[in-house]
């Protein structure tokens, strides 16, 4: 199981997750035709910090010792670790300013433009950790085009799906942004694959991407569909989130399985 670098699988899936839906629910606010009001927006609000916070804490379970954490921004001018380090305190620091600011003043204006700010960080942190694999050139299966397309994805189809099915739920009605955003995740998911999968030594038999692509592409596709019937499902969004930490996990081990690593 070392292989898959479980803490890290949910690190990258959960971080990525919190952003997305940030980034959802930031655009469906300002250009949607459906608003959420204070109270739904202060759900989705503490859900998205949720999953964030719960992504950046299995993140230290990576560390051997967890306690000397703050020596990993000693690289910050020329290690993509360090600046991923930095980037993801930041993003926690925003995001909780975020949702303080959701519950504290809910109509204030500034809490679209610091959701805005927030999605803007996270998006940066999502590249930020693509760079700490992209940049091993040694590791084609990570130093292609396909990571920082399926981090993206992952954080575009969690995000917009979710806004999706609580828009369902509360307005029985589907949200063109949401369906957007939806499509836009499929489409990178979908080229993510086809650029890893081309690769030699990519694993396309495991069970791992058979999972990813029913859970992930083939339900999405499937949710977007009912949701212009008025149909919704939480199940969606969990079965889309397996499917993401399958792949994630196949992402992992088809390297790390490698030895020697370097």
């Amino acid at each position: 199981m070392e292989h898959y670098e479980l803490p890290l699988v949910f690190f990258t899936v959960f971080a990525q997750w919190g952003i997305g839906g940030v980034l959802a629910l930031t655009l469906c606010q300002n250009f949607g035709t459906l608003k959420f009001n204070a109270e739904q927006y202060r759900r989705l609000a503490l859900l998205f910090w949720v999953i964030t916070v719960l992504g950046s804490l299995a993140s230290l379970v990576h560390l051997g010792t967890p306690t000397g954490a703050y020596r990993s921004i000693a690289g910050l001018g020329i290690s993509w670790l360090s600046r991923e380090v930095v980037a993801f305190i930041v993003l926690n620091a925003v995001i909780f300013c975020w949702l303080a600011l959701c519950w504290l003043k809910p109509g204030h204006p500034g809490v679209n433009l610091l959701g805005g700010v927030t999605a803007l960080v996270g998006l940066v942190s999502i590249f930020v950790t693509s760079q700490v694999y992209y940049q091993m050139a040694l590791h084609p299966l990570w130093h292609t085009l396909a990571t920082p397309l399926g981090f993206l994805a992952t954080a575009v189809l969690l995000g917009f799906m979710s806004v999706a099915v609580a828009c369902g739920y509360w307005y029985k009605s589907s949200s063109k942004v949401c369906n957007a955003g939806i499509i836009i995740g499929i489409v990178l998911s979908t080229s993510g694959l086809w650029f890893r999968y081309h690769i030699p030594g990519a694993d396309a038999s495991s069970p791992l991407l058979w999972w990813q692509l029913f859970a992930s592409i083939c339900v999405a596709i499937w949710g977007i569909s009912r949701l212009n019937y008025g149909t919704q499902s939480w199940a969606w969004v969990a079965l889309i989130a397996t499917g993401e930490l399958a792949g994630r996990m196949l992402f992992y081990s088809n390297v790390m399985s490698g030895a020697p690593w370097f």
